[in-house]
């Protein structure tokens, strides 16, 4: 009796704490952007994005763990009743080194007294838009115009005849911005390699890390050591 009459409480201050004062997305926005401008001050703002809509609950529950010495480990699950709020939001942002990212984050907010206050931003999942500002990225024609010269240059075992782009990934980490390929290079053996391949033709498609364009003052170039140390024993004979 003890217990559901407590529940009864709970979820009657909780339909209250609700009716009091529901929350609207420009609620939500403000927010979330001042959240953001304190955690995370060096990032702006592009884009705040609702995804699905505002979530309400009366019970919050958190799972806590305790390590003990290094002995043992407890896990405990706390519950508190009161008003709370969750609203799923897509945040796009520009970082200092111009880069930009989507954030799927879950908005977290309690009501304490009247008025609703943030208990921060979990962040589900993140995706980077571009390994530089838009309309930097190579073409997929200059990506192999790019590493056929850098073939013919690095690799004298073979005579390039074609480059094809099976798909590309732009990377970037704090000012560094480059781009992984999967390539696949029809080539002919020059009697600069090995014997067993002088003058026959190889389909090679090396993995992603060996075909890569970097960024450096302001030009895409191809990472020349990736291709020099490409092994060739792993080429197919073309058909």
């Amino acid at each position: 009796m003890i217990r559901i009459a407590a529940a009864c409480l709970a979820l009657v201050y909780s339909l209250s704490a609700f009716s009091q004062g529901a929350m609207s997305w420009p609620t939500v926005q403000k927010l979330l952007t001042e959240h953001w401008k304190q955690t995370y001050p060096s990032e702006k703002i592009l884009k705040l994005e609702k995804k699905g809509d505002l979530q309400y609950y009366a019970t919050d529950r958190q799972t806590q763990t305790t390590d003990y010495w290094g002995w043992f480990w407890e896990t405990k699950t706390i519950e508190r009743n009161g008003a709370f709020a969750r609203q799923v939001a897509l945040v796009t942002v520009e970082r200092a080194n111009k880069t930009q990212a989507r954030f799927e984050v879950a908005a977290l907010f309690e009501r304490t007294g009247n008025a609703w206050q943030s208990k921060g931003v979990a962040v589900r999942d993140a995706k980077d838009l571009t390994a530089a500002k838009a309309g930097d990225l190579p073409t997929s024609a200059q990506a192999v115009a790019i590493f056929t010269e850098a073939w013919k240059k690095n690799r004298p075992d073979f005579s390039v005849e074609k480059v094809e782009v099976l798909k590309s990934e732009p990377k970037s980490y704090q000012e560094k911005r480059w781009i992984n390929y999967k390539l696949a290079i029809t080539a002919t053996g020059t009697d600069k390699g090995s014997r067993s391949m002088y003058q026959k033709k190889y389909r090679c498609e090396p993995a992603d890390y060996s075909s890569v364009l970097k960024l450096e003052g302001g030009n895409w170039i191809a990472d020349e050591k990736m291709i020099k140390d490409f092994n060739e024993s792993s080429c197919s004979p073309a058909k």
